[in-house]
């Protein structure tokens, strides 16, 4: 801090005005009490918010969105905060009023982490920012960042077909989670995936999607390509196949597939995504896609993909569940905690 107000002081005496050195100074030290303080209280909100007293959170949370004397990531965090509160107590008018506030401090934008959020109020932030643009297109453009949607996998498996239902979902996660650490590339999450179609009236079921069906759904989220993606499990083995699809004119840019061990469907997924990757020519490493692969354990991915079959259905009790075994069977598993940890405040005991 010492070294700013040097430099704030140099710059000042250099053009002559050391009115305005004592003036910076004291408007930096009071933007860093207030930061400082806001912190304080923010956390007090935390607390109580964890702690499941949500009545003393949101007069928390008030008290510092309503005091314009704090920075604005501190305001938008306190309005955050209120939206969570709000919903956790099922006043979903007070939620949504919460998070227009908070996006009405932009900018810098303000995107929710998926993990850490409660799905019912991801949806909830979707429409409120849906809302605001005055359209159903959700995702922003990025010059020179190539964006992508990954819809949930179809299961054609031969062998195990019910136990690997949930993988329809927990394929297209795994792959979204890989692809993440892409230079150059942006995959939107599945939550606005899913919360989209269900905006459109198009049924969250892979084995209805076509070609016309990811057109809309990337013209929509505003995305340049869709990847559409299969697999099935005979015997010892697993195949994995994806299309993507061009969203501008909806031609098949390439179609891939890997095939090998049923055991090894992360090395599997990383190689499908390394494919995905060259066919919209992004650069990706191994590194970079074994770091998105959060577990290699098949029992704990199985539980956690159960966990968000869960999650879809409004059933929060299981999912919890499942996501805390998921926990049990591989407790590094940190997405897993977050999604526990994010639907705590809906459990209804």
């Amino acid at each position: 801090m010492r070294t700013i107000w040097k430099s704030m002081l140099r710059g000042a005496l250099l053009a002559g005005t050391c009115a305005v050195v004592v003036s910076a100074l004291l408007i930096s030290a009071q933007s860093l009490r207030a930061q400082g303080k806001g912190d304080d209280k923010l956390k007090t909100g935390i607390d109580y918010f964890n702690a499941g007293d949500f009545d003393n959170a949101i007069k928390v949370y008030t008290d510092i969105a309503a005091d314009k004397s704090f920075d604005r990531p501190v305001r938008r965090e306190a309005f955050l905060g209120l939206g969570r509160a709000y919903f956790a107590k099922d006043n979903k008018d007070k939620a949504k009023t919460a998070l227009s506030e908070m996006l009405d401090l932009e900018p810098p934008l303000v995107e929710l982490n998926p993990d850490e959020e409660a799905p019912p109020l991801l949806k909830l932030y979707y429409k409120v920012r849906q809302e605001k643009a005055g359209n159903m297109q959700v995702e922003r453009a990025d010059p020179g960042i190539k964006t992508i949607a990954v819809l949930d996998f179809k299961n054609s498996s031969v062998d195990d077909r019910e136990k690997f239902n949930p993988m329809e979902m927990g394929f297209s996660e795994l792959m979204i989670n890989q692809l993440r650490g892409a230079v150059q590339l942006k995959v939107v999450e599945r939550e606005r995936i899913a919360w989209l179609m269900g905006e459109i009236g198009l049924e969250n079921t892979p084995g209805k999607f076509d070609v016309n069906s990811a057109v809309r759904v990337g013209k929509q989220l505003g995305v340049n390509a869709v990847v559409m993606g299969s697999f099935i499990k005979f015997k010892g083995d697993m195949w994995l196949g994806a299309r993507l699809v061009k969203v501008e004119t909806g031609e098949i840019l390439a179609t891939d597939d890997v095939k090998g061990d049923a055991d090894d469907f992360f090395g599997l997924c990383e190689k499908l995504s390394a494919k995905v990757a060259k066919a919209v020519n992004v650069n990706i490493t191994e590194a970079q896609l074994e770091k998105g692969t959060e577990t290699k354990s098949l029992d704990a991915m199985m539980a956690y993909s159960e966990g968000l079959v869960l999650v879809e259905r409004g059933d929060y009790d299981g999912a919890y569940k499942k996501f805390n075994e998921a926990l049990e069977k591989d407790p590094s598993y940190e997405k897993a905690h977050l999604k526990a940890e994010s639907i705590k405040p809906l459990l209804r005991s």
